[in-house]
């Protein structure tokens, strides 16, 4: 049986087999800072922690929101990368690196209107604009690969290839906003811009090994795959979108097709990978690594300058 919450919530810190291992009210306050700092209302000195890590705001109705604070290992809400506000639930998980709270809200201080409307997605009214860094990577030539293979074939080299993909992405702390069949589309938000950037490259370099290391794996493919990738970094909007409960948490925007526009244009121009006019700003000595050119793209009026290299070019910028 669940124990009788005495403060309006509670963060519970758990170990590995979910026992409780500190409790902390969350009450006479309306915010609360956690990080690895002392001086944080909620202090959890570890070292995947930053100082001020992430906080929970309380609003007068009763909801506790949770907030990143550009932290550097990031915040996740049930196994999902926090890149917005968002109201907890409660039995909602908190994860910091390998600490894993869990977040409780004695039910009498629940709002009425959020107790009684079962159907409303609350998430949804936290859209908002963030500066947002997009990669879209493209497995070039599946289709003529694909044919050669059964489906049964192909099923086992995506869910390879997406489950590595992932990985990879995470690693260098970005997020999977989704696969579309052969590609990914993953986003960096919030944090350093810069540093965004250079993890966003790194996962693009990453994946290119991937893929060319799948003919090992799967050996009908006889020859190493490549893909074709875009980066470009841009104001989206960020949130839960989508109909009522289908919603996915996800970027929208110029930004976002621009990074698949350029993509597109990767093979075309002779290029592995190309940047968008933000993102090549960001990259120091762009023009000794990148070739600079104005580009028509669909759905823009204007040409763009965008940035365009070949991966072992990328491997040795990146060092």
């Amino acid at each position: 049986m669940e124990q009788e919450i005495d403060a309006p919530a509670v963060l519970k810190e758990l170990d590995e087999d979910g026992n409780t291992i500190r409790v902390w009210p969350l009450k006479d306050s309306n915010n609360y800072r956690i990080g690895r700092a002392p001086t944080n209302d909620i202090s959890l000195p570890y070292s995947w922690v930053s100082r001020k890590h992430t906080m929970i705001q309380v609003e007068t109705s009763g909801i506790y929101n949770i907030i990143d604070l550009g932290s550097s290992n990031g915040t996740f809400i049930n196994g999902r990368r926090l890149l917005a506000t968002l109201p907890l639930n409660s039995g909602d998980h908190v994860s910091i690196g390998k600490t894993v709270m869990l977040f409780q809200q004695n039910l009498d201080t629940i709002p009425m209107f959020i107790e009684h409307d079962a159907t409303m997605d609350r998430t949804v009214a936290f859209l908002q604009k963030e500066m947002v860094t997009v990669l879209v990577c493209d497995l070039h030539d599946f289709t003529r690969i694909s044919e050669t293979l059964g489906a049964q074939m192909v099923s086992k080299l995506l869910q390879h290839w997406s489950k590595k993909s992932s990985s990879i992405i995470s690693a260098n702390n970005g997020n999977v906003d989704k696969f579309i069949g052969d590609a990914v589309m993953a986003t960096w938000i919030g944090g350093n811009i810069a540093d965004n950037v250079r993890g966003g490259l790194k996962a693009a370099l990453e994946i290119e090994k991937l893929s060319n290391k799948m003919s090992e794996k799967i050996r009908e493919i006889r020859k190493p795959m490549h893909i074709g990738a875009a980066l470009n970094t841009g104001e989206a909007v960020v949130g839960n979108i989508g109909v009522d409960g289908h919603r996915d948490f996800t970027a929208v925007g110029d930004v976002v097709n621009v990074a698949f526009r350029l993509e597109e244009l990767t093979a075309g121009e002779g290029f592995d990978i190309m940047l968008g006019p933000e993102t090549g700003r960001l990259v120091s000595d762009a023009d000794q690594w990148f070739s600079r050119k104005r580009y028509e793209i669909k759905g823009k009026q204007e040409p763009i300058v965008a940035y365009g290299t070949n991966f072992w070019k990328l491997k040795k910028m990146l060092g």
